[in-house]
């Protein structure tokens, strides 16, 4: 385990630290049929748990976030996890793209993180920044 994650999942642990510039993990509801060969973690228990809430909150504090993904339908929709977005990632660049144009954008996902929720339009993809900062490419001046 790493030291100050919250992570205890060892796979989304993982999958957390080798996120590359670019590279996807998505935040899914319980139903997204997945597509073959991608990597998936399925952290469903029962109906809402864990919800895409609450996962996408531990997420945000362990990643580096370049943008989120969001259907443009999930906005009329679905405003539980709408709301969850615009509160978490305010900051971040959210894209919105018509639902079909994500399902593309799956078979490309480093990992598929299915959760409990059963709301309609409820994924959110990821997609890895960089801090430059952090990694000493680039000066605080």
């Amino acid at each position: 385990m790493q030291r100050g994650s919250a992570l205890l999942n060892q796979q989304l642990s993982a999958a957390v630290t080798g996120l590359r510039f670019g590279e996807i993990i998505v935040i899914a509801d319980a139903g997204l049929p997945v597509p073959a060969g991608v990597a998936t973690l399925d952290l469903a228990l029962t109906n809402g748990i864990p919800s895409v809430d609450a996962v996408v909150r531990v997420l945000k504090e362990e990643l580096v976030i370049e943008e989120v993904i969001i259907a443009a339908e999930m906005r009329k929709v679905n405003p539980t996890v709408s709301a969850t977005v615009d509160e978490v990632f305010t900051g971040t660049r959210v894209r919105e793209l018509p639902h079909d144009d994500i399902e593309e954008l799956l078979p490309t996902a480093r990992l598929i993180v299915q959760t409990g929720e059963t709301t309609p339009y409820g994924k959110v993809l990821l997609v890895g920044g960089l801090d430059f900062f952090a990694l000493g490419m680039a000066d605080g001046d």
